[in-house]
């Protein structure tokens, strides 16, 4: 009976994101006790891509969940204050879409803690019944004192020896950075965080 009601729900799912456009489905973490996450196969963008298709960039801090729902696809909405904006005009608060929540997160993207920095790509929303000031994710960097570590893998990686950075080695990560990678379910590139904002800015 069990099997059944999984393989019932993961039918709806597929067809629910297929209507919404998103190439997802739901992959068995745990048969037993039938606990299940998201896995997706998202659009792939160079960060230069991303960049010039982002309605705005900026570091920010998230402050905590504002809701999670399912309009199809499991997602949270988190608050963020705004630390530093490198493309568009941003208030000092918005809200950031994330795929997953904590009961269906997706296999491959933790989501945002509290307290945490991230370098977002960010486009904004459409879906939701009130938009303002709410964005989704293109490319997502997880920071921490001058590191950077992709968290959303959505393209080729990101570093080219010429432009960016890259920790090789991972004595010289700094803790909350190996913290990080550490969740993802790939290996990632430990960036300089200063040369991936140079790189953001001159791409615009």
């Amino acid at each position: 009976m069990r099997k059944k009601i999984i393989l019932a729900a993961v039918i709806v799912f597929t067809i629910v994101s297929s209507v919404m456009g998103t190439r997802a489905y739901l992959c068995a973490k745990d048969k037993e006790n039938l606990r299940s996450a998201i896995c997706a196969s998202r659009e792939r963008y160079a960060l230069d891509e991303s960049i010039e298709e982002a309605d705005v960039v900026a570091e920010v801090k998230i402050k905590g969940v504002v809701e999670e729902f399912d309009n199809g696809i499991p997602q949270t909405l988190h608050r963020a204050s705004v630390v530093e904006t490198y493309k568009g005009e941003l208030p000092e608060e918005i809200n950031v879409l994330q795929d997953g929540t904590k009961k269906m997160p997706v296999s491959d993207n933790p989501l945002f803690e509290e307290g945490e920095r991230y370098i977002l790509v960010l486009r904004n929303t459409v879906s939701l019944d009130d938009n303002d000031n709410s964005y989704w994710v293109l490319k997502e960097y997880f920071v921490s004192g001058n590191q950077a570590v992709e968290t959303l893998l959505t393209g080729e990686p990101t570093a080219d020896e010429d432009v960016i950075d890259i920790y090789d080695s991972a004595k010289s990560w700094n803790s909350e950075v190996s913290r990080k990678e550490a969740e993802l379910p790939y290996n990632s590139e430990i960036l300089n965080k200063s040369d991936l904002v140079d790189y953001i800015e001159e791409v615009q």
